[in-house]
């Protein structure tokens, strides 16, 4: 459906965009990663034809976008600033515009928009302009106007924004039942990696312009830290530790050392073993040592900070 084929973009020069591919497929949900200024935007705004990118190309259902921007009437999508929504409109009356502007009118629209209204628990605003609904409903206004006329393809920015524990829960079903049922693609952007965990199957990482992962989401998850160590003692041992972290660790993990001492990152418990017991025997004054389990938030982070492979 869509391929984003190795485009490039700088802004003064300076790249923001270096080479970035990755496709989607109908009916497939992928997820777009990354920290704050990594390409994220750029690359949205790019196939929505926001931005002119320099290098590459995008290809939707095989015609590059360049050439031709009827692709657009096919695309719904809810970007940062509320750009697909007129605040003098109500929620409807807004899905109800942006649906015809594609060509779509009619009972069949209306009972779309309603049933929408009702599982984003937007119906009892009804009558309400966009302007006087809250920020919540506000991002639930412009994912009804998305959703309202079945694109084939959405584009959502930051999607869970603003929103309550259950229309996360409705917006999470919608989107499977879109995607299953009438074959839509989803990329979606969002720090909720809840959201992201239980509802795509594929992930793009993006860091400093480049894919740095592009994959299944289980394979993606086999990649990650699942396992951190905190290891706090006085500053005179911070250099014999160290020390026996690198000789006593193996495997892919991360160090970070901190006033206090010293967190590790690693795969398996297996890994820390060797340390846990020279810990034990080696007297040193230890002021504390917890051993969690990461979160998929806190564990992504890792590909793209520094590890240690041994």
């Amino acid at each position: 459906m869509l391929a984003v084929e190795s485009i490039g973009k700088h802004y003064s020069g300076k790249a923001a965009l270096q080479s970035v591919s990755f496709g989607i497929q109908p009916g497939e949900i992928v997820a777009l990663l990354g920290a704050n200024g990594s390409g994220k935007t750029t690359t949205i705004n790019s196939i929505c034809n926001l931005i002119d990118f320099e290098l590459g190309d995008i290809r939707f259902e095989g015609i590059s976008i360049r050439k031709d921007k009827s692709y657009l009437a096919q695309i719904g999508a809810v970007l940062g600033g509320s750009r697909n929504i007129n605040w003098r409109l109500t929620a409807s009356q807004n899905a109800q515009y942006f649906a015809a502007l594609r060509g779509h009118h009619g009972k069949a629209l209306k009972a779309r928009i309603a049933e929408l209204e009702d599982q984003l628990g937007l119906a009892q605003y009804a009558k309400l302009e966009v302007l006087k609904l809250s920020t919540g409903n506000k991002q639930k206004a412009s994912l009804l106007s998305a959703l309202s006329y079945s694109p084939k393809l959405l584009l959502l920015d930051e999607p869970t924004l603003g929103l309550d524990f259950k229309t996360v829960g409705d917006l999470q079903q919608i989107i499977l039942e879109q995607s299953q049922q009438h074959q839509q693609g989803y990329l979606i952007t969002s720090h909720d990696m809840s959201f992201i965990d239980k509802i795509c199957q594929k992930v793009v990482v993006i860091d400093q312009g480049q894919v740095i992962f592009n994959g299944s989401i289980e394979s993606l998850k086999q990649k990650l830290f699942a396992y951190r160590m905190v290891i706090n003692l006085p500053v005179q041992d911070h250099l014999s530790v160290s020390k026996s972290i690198e000789e006593l660790c193996f495997g892919h993990y991360h160090i970070e050392q901190t006033q206090e001492g010293f967190n590790i990152q690693y795969e398996t418990p297996d890994q820390v073993l060797a340390l846990l017991s020279w810990l034990h025997t080696s007297n040193k004054t230890i002021g504390d040592l917890t051993m969690t389990e990461l979160s998929m938030e806190e564990a992504y982070k890792s590909l793209t900070t520094g590890d240690k492979e041994v």
